[in-house]
């Protein structure tokens, strides 16, 4: 499998509060992780780069992993483990009061890809030429539409699309996700919400078609979010050579 990941300010932010790391544990695990951070002045900064580092820091830290459940809670302890890191300095440091992220994961393992996410970074799976969003953000639009309260049309342009109703840092009690899907893609995208609120699932899924490097697509995806959009931060780690 090879991996690459690229991440840039965007066209109007004045600086990066995303963040983005993977791990190779051994010769039969991959951890990759990706956070967007929220906060005045650099406090998202913090919160991201506090997220990642922790996620990465421990992912080698684990019992036999022996069953879909055992890494589903081993994924949802660590999560809830950097949320408490995050709130509690939040709570010390003035500064960052408030401050929050969110974060999207991807675990590759003895045949099975795992995703665990908080917040509205997605992750995608490409295979046989078609693009899929494994993740559901957690949005209020999302939850406004789940419970009926508008439709898919309205959902599209709502004016509050973007509000978060949990984040990394923010709850402490926090509704993690969890898939377990065979290990059998073309490739598996993560991204913060800048690449997909500037390119369209078509946009993104032309360029993953094409014959490139995983580094060069991954800097092209980046590339061209800041020619349809950068009004955000725009980061992405890009998977490729999955086989079942």
């Amino acid at each position: 499998m090879n991996i690459s990941f690229a991440t840039d300010v965007g066209k109007i932010r004045e600086n990066n509060q995303d963040y983005v790391a993977y791990k190779k544990i051994h010769d039969d695990e991959l951890f990759l992780v990706l956070a967007d951070g929220m906060g005045g002045h650099k406090a998202g900064e913090v919160a991201s780069q506090m997220t990642v580092n922790y996620l990465i820091d421990h992912c080698e830290e684990h019992e036999e992993l022996e069953t879909s459940n055992d890494v589903k809670i081993w994924l949802n302890n660590m999560i809830h483990d950097v949320n408490q890191e995050v709130y509690e300095k939040s709570s010390k440091d003035e500064a960052l009061e408030g401050m929050g992220t969110t974060v999207v994961i991807a675990y590759v393992t003895k045949g099975h890809l795992f995703i665990s996410h908080v917040g509205d970074s997605r992750a995608y799976l490409f295979k046989d030429h078609e693009l899929k969003q494994l993740t559901v953000d957690d949005t209020l639009v999302n939850a406004l539409l789940k419970n009926g309260y508008i439709t898919s049309e309205q959902a599209k342009n709502h004016p509050q699309k973007n509000v978060l109703i949990q984040a990394i840092g923010v709850t402490d009690l926090l509704n993690v996700s969890f898939l377990d899907l065979p290990c059998d893609f073309d490739d598996v995208l993560l991204c913060s919400d800048g690449l997909f609120n500037s390119l369209t699932d078509d946009q993104i899924a032309k360029i993953l078609e094409e014959d490139l490097s995983v580094e060069k697509k991954a800097q092209k995806l980046v590339d061209e979010a800041n020619v349809y959009g950068g009004f955000d931060n725009i980061s992405v780690i890009l998977l490729e050579g999955g086989e079942a």
